[in-house]
């Protein structure tokens, strides 16, 4: 794809021209030209950007206006689930990318004091959230830690949905065996590629870099476990609820469709002449797409045993 179709992803043209133009050079300069490709390894499956460059700072203040995070998903039970039967109540806790808090908030009142949890976050409002809480938060790239107090100070590192954002993986995985002490544990969630790849092949939003440059399986996952010393013991699928999969898959379509400058989708957005109206316009426009989308609409109940937004895996340092 071209900068101005990932642009398009994110902020369209028809409703914000002069940040769709800043983004557009952005992406030109993170990729150091003016298109991308999306390969794939014949080995392990595992997706990839190229250019294997991820996005920055500037790139998420362009693409996104942040509003606010879930207040708890999937990921977050499972690995709650495994500390609360597991971890002492004198471990330490490093989370990376924790957003405005909402898993640390409940380990802090369940599971571990506050003082033995750490986060990373480039969020001014995620951090801002983590610091009300009494958390220590930093806006740094884990890669970037160094000093004594952090060589082999944690029993388990979480990343949700943050390691599909990041490239330098050997860099990465060789910080965090740095950090983790031997027979910690490490936790990470990531979209469930079945999931991606059902959306692409039935018109609904492609899982566009430099936002996500990585998509990942289980084969991957024990690639990059063997090559860096961990011992994967445990990996999961989320299993969704089915109503919930198809109020996605819809408004991931109208979402896809509102990209073509020349669809009632792309017009029906860019309205805007109030919020009720705006509100109304679009969601006509999903339920026009709810109606073309009855054939995939099919294909998603007869697969949804595979097509969970998440998947998880549990690592232990050896």
């Amino acid at each position: 794809m071209s900068s101005k179709q990932a642009a398009q992803h994110f902020v369209l043209y028809e409703k914000n021209p002069e940040r769709f133009a800043e983004l557009v050079l952005h992406i030109d300069k993170l990729w150091g030209q003016s298109t991308c490709k999306v390969m794939q390894c014949s080995q392990c499956g595992f997706c990839y950007s190229y250019p294997y460059v991820a996005g920055d700072e500037r790139f998420y203040s362009l693409a996104y206006i942040r509003s606010g995070y879930p207040k708890w998903k999937w990921e977050f039970q499972v690995t709650y689930d495994v500390l609360r039967r597991n971890l002492c109540s004198n471990g330490k806790l490093i989370e990376i990318g924790a957003g405005d808090g909402a898993f640390i908030s409940k380990i802090a009142k369940e599971v571990l004091p506050k003082v033995n949890i750490f986060c990373t976050e480039f969020s001014e409002y995620g951090r801002h959230q983590i610091e009300i809480l009494g958390i220590k938060c930093v806006p740094k790239d884990i890669r970037e830690l160094s000093g004594q107090e952090y060589e082999k100070c944690a029993d388990v590192i979480c990343l949700f949905q943050v390691l599909e954002h990041m490239d330098g993986l050997d860099v990465l995985f060789e910080k965090m065996n740095w950090l983790l002490k031997p027979g910690g544990s490490i936790f990470i969630a990531v979209p469930n590629q079945n999931m991606i790849e059902f959306n692409e092949l039935n018109g609904a939003l492609l899982d566009m870099p430099p936002n996500h440059i990585g998509r990942w399986n289980r084969r991957c996952f024990e690639t990059v476990g063997n090559k860096h010393n961990l011992s994967m013991e445990d990996y999961q699928v989320e299993t969704s609820d089915l109503a919930l999969m198809i109020r996605q898959f819809i408004n991931y379509r109208f979402l896809r469709n509102c990209q073509n400058a020349d669809s009632l989708s792309n017009k029906l957005r860019k309205i805007g002449i109030n919020s009720y109206i705006d509100r109304t316009a679009q969601a006509l426009g999903v339920a026009i797409n709810a109606v073309m989308a009855a054939p995939a609409l099919i294909s998603l109940i007869k697969d949804k045993s595979n097509l969970g937004n998440s998947q998880w895996v549990h690592f232990v340092g050896k």
